[in-house]
């Protein structure tokens, strides 16, 4: 079976398992900051706020972005939008009401 990688279903997938990875990937790596650096957390909370870690990951998506406009993908590269921009309106809304705090 042969898939056609031009495909905006194949950005979207894309789109959406690299930050989920990125996510777990900076959240072990923030529990390792926690314990190598327990002075610099402050009642229970992490050494990175959990909105940025959020973001961080969001941000990930330049990664597979970047490789799909080397191949020419345009399809592709218009799924990964979509999904980063379903990602980010997501990550608004939850952590939105917090920023004007």
């Amino acid at each position: 079976m042969n898939i056609d990688r031009n495909q905006i279903w194949v950005g979207v997938v894309a789109g959406i398992l690299v930050p989920f990875v990125a996510y777990a990937f900076l959240l072990m790596l923030s529990e390792k900051l926690d314990a190598w650096f327990p002075e610099l957390t402050t009642d229970g909370e992490s050494v990175i706020a959990p909105r940025t870690v959020y973001l961080l990951a969001i941000c990930t998506n330049l990664i597979p972005f970047h490789l799909m406009d080397r191949q020419r993908l345009t399809k592709a590269m218009r799924g990964t939008i979509i999904a980063t921009f379903i990602l980010g309106v997501i990550w608004l809304v939850y952590f939105g009401k917090n920023m004007l705090e």
